[in-house]
């Protein structure tokens, strides 16, 4: 697997381009205790863009890394993540008709490759969210929808259940909930995701499930992570700088 030094080398050669767009979304226990911060960039306001993540610790300090390539296909696109805390690196590449992928869960870990079809509607990771706002018409008129979504970890893909969960007034603005679950006969039993989404346009303000984030103590928190304010426009410069942070190993406030 590619390590992320290299992705660096390459990342100042793309910094001309400006201007970015940034988001930022605050991911909290369902107690309300912040355990990270996530700061999304990306080339254009579109899905499909070029994009990184950058994940901080509550002081600000960046404990993690996510690189997106640009891509036609935003519901179906690889990723490369590498996460110093816990020591887990993951790489997804979609080409063609095949997923590949390499998943190491965290520093002690071996390192494990596979090779999947990829499915017709194939959802990989962030491209959930392009997902909802793909099939919005449908949502919206009370349809369910059936994807396979990639759950990289088990090297696998699991038929998931899109609903509309109803409107909503989130943070004081028209919004809409949507529900997601396993479409099995054990699905009632699994833990499921709850999204709400902007009605005027069709951003993502809150997610409710579990985190793609192992916390120190090595499990999967259940989190929820609020995107409060609009995304906005910043230099290239600004981004270079917050992507070329070096990675800590932990953070100074952990979860209880």
């Amino acid at each position: 697997m590619r390590s992320a030094w290299l992705l660096l080398c390459f990342l100042p050669l793309a910094a001309s381009a400006a201007p970015w767009v940034r988001s930022e979304g605050v991911a909290a226990t369902p107690q309300g205790e912040t355990l990270y911060r996530e700061v999304h960039w990306q080339r254009e306001a579109k899905d499909g863009a070029e994009r990184w993540v950058l994940y901080q610790c509550p002081d600000g300090r960046p404990f993690a890394r996510k690189h997106l390539p640009a891509t036609s296909r935003p519901q179906a696109r690889g990723y490369l993540l590498e996460d110093r805390r816990s020591g887990q690196r993951a790489e997804v590449q979609a080409a063609g008709n095949r997923a590949t992928i390499d998943w190491k869960e965290d520093a002690a870990s071996t390192p494990r490759q596979r090779q999947l079809e990829l499915p017709p509607e194939a959802v990989i990771d962030a491209g959930f969210d392009a997902a909802v706002r793909l099939h919005w018409a449908a949502l919206m008129r009370g349809e369910r929808v059936t994807l396979p979504f990639l759950a990289a970890g088990r090297q696998r893909f699991y038929q998931i259940q899109l609903r509309h969960g109803g409107a909503v007034r989130w943070q004081g603005q028209e919004a809409h909930a949507i529900e997601v679950s396993l479409d099995a006969w054990y699905g009632s039993l699994a833990p499921r995701l709850s999204l709400v989404y902007a009605d005027a346009d069709r951003r993502l303000l809150e997610f409710r499930g579990i985190s793609n984030l192992r916390d120190p103590r090595g499990a999967y928190p259940q989190v929820v992570v609020r995107f409060a304010a609009a995304p906005a426009e910043r230099s290239a410069a600004e981004w270079q700088a917050a992507w070329t942070q070096p990675l800590v190993e932990r953070c100074s406030v952990t979860t209880r």
